[in-house]
């Protein structure tokens, strides 16, 4: 029989899985952010607050940390706006020349341009551009080198199976008298992504937080209604 290069066989079952799994990510994110509507903002403002917003309560925590930096870019870009800078400039700008501009025209506090620095150096740029080792610099994790790993891992699959061992006696077993060994991304790349997903799903919320209050802060201050 040929094997299916398809996503998935069917598209109701795909449904009712992932959406049992949003409600899982929802019932568990949900009281963790706020409950509280937005203060007055544009309406293309709002609609990447929550998109942000849901991205996070969904557990889509990367793709919620990406927009959570140009979610920050935008809202300057804004006020750079209402200061009376043309689109034709503004579309020029990356966050970095955002920041300059604001600075010239002193048209933020010291306090605010330190935040959107701070965070484009640690979340917007980084995120943004996707740089797994540079994300993960500096962090470890045990490995151990298994020889003939396809061979054992067929046999152990076999007995889990088969009932006569469990997974976790199987992951024991798979490692068994082999010498632990340190590596961080930069030794072995495929580290990178497993320490970054788990690094993600720690920081999303915080950090979504934390832009949160700036954005509201920010709204009440610049944007009138």
């Amino acid at each position: 029989m040929e094997k299916s290069n398809k996503l998935f066989e069917d598209k109701n079952k795909l449904i009712e899985i992932e959406l049992e799994n949003l409600k899982v990510k929802l019932n568990e994110n949900l009281d963790k952010l706020p409950n509280e509507e937005l203060p007055f903002m544009e309406s293309h403002l709002r609609a990447l607050y929550f998109q942000t917003y849901f991205l996070t309560a969904y557990g889509f925590y990367n793709a919620s940390l990406v927009l959570c930096g140009i979610l920050l870019e935008t809202i300057t870009k804004e006020k750079l706006f209402i200061e009376g800078v043309k689109d034709e400039e503004i579309e020029k700008m990356n966050f970095g020349n955002t920041i300059s501009k604001c600075k010239s025209l002193n048209c933020l506090s010291l306090e605010e341009l330190n935040f959107l620095e701070s965070k484009r150096d640690e979340l917007r740029n980084p995120y943004a551009h996707y740089n797994q080792i540079k994300l993960t610099k500096g962090k470890y994790v045990p490995t151990w080198k298994v020889p003939n790993f396809v061979e054992k891992i067929k046999k152990l699959h076999e007995l889990v199976t088969n009932g006569k061992i469990t997974e976790e006696q199987a992951r024991r077993e798979l490692i068994k008298g082999q010498p632990l060994m340190f590596k961080s991304s930069k030794e072995f790349r495929p580290i990178a992504q497993a320490l970054k997903s788990e690094d993600d799903k720690i920081k999303a919320i915080p950090i979504f937080l934390e832009i949160d209050k700036f954005v509201r802060n920010f709204a009440v201050k610049y944007f009138k209604t």
